[in-house]
């Protein structure tokens, strides 16, 4: 039995993305697949030439190969198509049939999708807790993603508490003056204060400044007691 040998070399860039490195694998032991006889591979031989078989032979060949149990056996990094039975299913199996029954046949396109499907089949059975991991890490990226996107600023609870009360009492207090007033009183107590323009944007981002006109700096800043 002449089986298929598939060595890939993996660096640690390829950790940082193991559904590509999975994609990798599963392409490049298709493309081995694809261009190997299945017949061969498990020591089925016969007639290719243009007489080929006799009918009664081709039909006795074909119910031999129906008969037949495949599966696929791993050896470290090393892929085999053969015995014993590793994909007991009744897909992969069926899989290697038909590509078997239509080398006999003589219909190479069909027999070579077989394969192909087949050795994609393998991969997936076989790199199926990678897939898993790769589908861990990327949902913890997210999530930490999502997290720090989301992450409030120590100061922003205050800075908009000072500015609803200051626009209760001067409704005209400009945005800008009154982002510069809370800067002044933030900073005064803490190094961590953002800038004015952070401030400014999360005070009209708010939706608290009255809609009155015209907008002035006559005012002082509210704060609420303790600050």
């Amino acid at each position: 039995m002449s089986g298929i040998r598939a060595e890939f070399s993996i660096s640690d860039e390829d950790y940082n993305d193991l559904d590509a490195l999975v994609d990798r694998i599963r392409s490049g032991v298709s493309s081995l697949f694809q261009e190997r006889s299945m017949c061969e591979m498990l020591g089925i031989d016969f007639d290719k030439s243009a007489n080929g078989l006799d009918p009664a032979t081709k039909l006795s060949l074909l119910n031999y190969i129906n008969e037949l149990k495949f599966g696929s056996q791993f050896e470290n990094e090393t892929v085999y198509p053969g015995d014993p039975v590793l994909l007991q299913t009744e897909e992969s199996s069926e899989l290697i049939k038909a590509s078997c029954i239509f080398e006999v046949l003589g219909f190479e396109q069909l027999a070579k999708n077989m394969r192909r499907f087949y050795s994609e089949i393998l991969i997936e059975t076989m790199m199926k807790e990678v897939r898993e991991e790769a589908k861990a890490k990327k949902i913890i990226s997210a999530d930490r993603s999502k997290a720090k996107k989301g992450k409030t600023n120590r100061h922003q609870s205050v800075a908009l508490e000072i500015a609803t009360r200051t626009w209760e009492k001067y409704p005209n207090a400009s945005l800008a003056g009154l982002s510069q007033e809370i800067y002044t009183h933030l900073r005064i107590k803490w190094n961590d204060v953002p800038v004015v323009g952070t401030i400014e944007k999360w005070l009209k981002e708010s939706g608290r400044n009255p809609d009155v006109k015209p907008k002035n700096r006559a005012f002082k800043i509210v704060t609420p007691e303790g600050e």
